[in-house]
Order: C-alpha cells, then structure tokens, then sequence
C-alpha cells in the first residue's frame, strides 16, 4: 500500500510518506496549482498497482526535476535521494510540469511560529495555575511581591490568604479570672498569643476547655479571631511577623463548676 495525498485545489494526487509529512507539519505545496494546503487532511491509502509510473526516459533532467513524457496521461516526479518517486496527476495533459518542491519553506515557518505561540500561551497558561495554586506560600517566600498577587486576584476573582502555620504560634501567657463583685457569673480569660513567624499568620481560632476536679473536660467552645480580639484590634486582617496580641474572653459560667481550664490555637 502506498499513501496517497490529494490537492483540494486541481485535484492532483501526490505519492507521499509520512517521515516527508510529519518533517514539515503536513504543509505541501501542489506541483499543478502551487496550492498550498496540509496533507495530512486529504491522506488516503491505495494499492501499488493503482500508481502508474512513467516509462525511462532519456531526456529526464534529474537536477532540473522535469520531464518530458510522450504519452496522454501526465505523471510529475519528485527527485528524493535520487530516486524517482512517481506522482500521480488525474489531469489529461500533454506534458507534465513537475513540482519545484513538494514542500514549501514558507508554509512550514509560518505553521512553526504559529507552534511556538501555542507553546507560548500554554507556558503563560500554566505559570498562572502554578501561581493560583501556590499564591500564598510565594507571598511567605517573598513578602514584598504581595500587592501584586492580590491584583493579579483581584483579576481572576480569587483571594490571597495569608499563611496557617500553627507551629509558629504560641500562647505566652494565660489567666482565668473571676469578677465576684459585679458579675460572679462572668468569667474573664486574657491571654497573649505570639506570631514567631518572620512572615503574617492568620488569626488562629481559640479552643477553652473547661477541667473539673479530676481534670476532665465538662465543657468545650471555640472561639474566633472577633470573639478574642480587643475592640482595636478587630480591623486587623492578621498577626504581624514576631509579634504579640492581647485577647480576652468574657462567658457565663454561672451553669459550670469548672476549677481549671485549657487552651489551645488551631486553624479550623
């Protein structure tokens, strides 16, 4: 079996093979009409004995690619390796032209710079998953690039979160007290809870269990950053890199015995 390509043009046919075809993108240029168009759009198969080869001639030029035929069907040759490869034209003619190239230079340029602005759109493509996906841990590599994550969010609807690892915060200080006076109900827990981190954590959220006697939970709650935080404080969208915050917590304990109590940061 042979392949066979078909110009959309004059309806030429062209013997070819796929290492011609696959070396220049399928882009051919038709020996009759110099129509350019892509070979592997019009490939077809066909049996040896369907190709007519051109009787030997004497005057064929092999450096100029031409022939004279004698004869009423017309044949072009292409010249590869010097080897006569017969083409097939369904064109009655008297004499057949044969093609300068079968494949054409400009063509494959202008379908090689078209490759590469694909190449280059999926590289753009695949910067901006790798940047949405890993926004956050660029912005603790490199603080100062922030304001430009956040725009380039600000874009494609999306946030910049800032970092969550608990590992780099602490509770520096803790203490539950009681206000006997005015409201023996309430209960006031303060604490300190410290950002060791050289970049901005989000504010955590604070999980008091209450201890009994033997040092059982009787009660559980967690708080967040706008439950904790002191009324400056609020506003503030994270902790600062090594840096200190003052909570408090006020609750009613009038239904509880607790006589100790835990306390704990976590990211929910």
């Amino acid at each position: 079996m042979a392949l066979v390509t078909l110009c959309p043009g004059c309806g030429t046919t062209f013997r070819v093979n796929a290492a011609q075809l696959q070396a220049h993108g399928g882009d051919v240029r038709c020996g009759q009409c110099q129509r350019v168009f892509n070979g592997f759009a019009t490939l077809i198969t066909v049996h040896e004995s369907a190709i007519e080869y051109p009787p030997p001639q004497p005057q064929y030029d092999i450096q100029a690619g031409q022939a004279e035929l004698p004869g009423s069907r017309a044949l072009t040759a292409q010249v590869n390796n010097g080897m006569d490869q017969p083409v097939l034209s369904d064109g009655e003619q008297e004499t057949a032209e044969s093609p300068v190239d079968l494949f054409d230079e400009e063509p494959v340029k202008k379908s090689s710079g078209w490759w590469r602005l694909a190449d280059v759109l999926l590289l753009l493509l695949l910067l901006g998953q790798i940047a949405y996906a890993y926004r956050t841990e660029l912005t603790i590599i490199a603080p100062e690039t922030r304001p430009y994550w956040e725009r380039y969010c600000a874009f494609i609807g999306c946030q910049v979160p800032y970092a969550q690892d608990i590992q780099q915060l602490g509770i520096e200080s803790s203490d539950l007290q009681k206000n006997p006076a005015h409201q023996p109900e309430v209960i006031t827990m303060r604490a300190i809870i410290s950002n060791h981190a050289s970049f901005p954590q989000a504010f955590p959220a604070l999980q008091l269990l209450l201890l009994d006697a033997q040092e059982q939970v009787i009660a559980s709650r967690i708080f967040s950053a706008q439950d904790y935080l002191l009324e400056d404080d609020k506003t503030l969208p994270f902790i600062a890199p090594r840096h200190e915050m003052d909570i408090r917590l006020d609750f009613d304990s009038s239904q509880l015995n607790a006589l100790g109590y835990r306390l704990l940061l976590l990211y929910p």
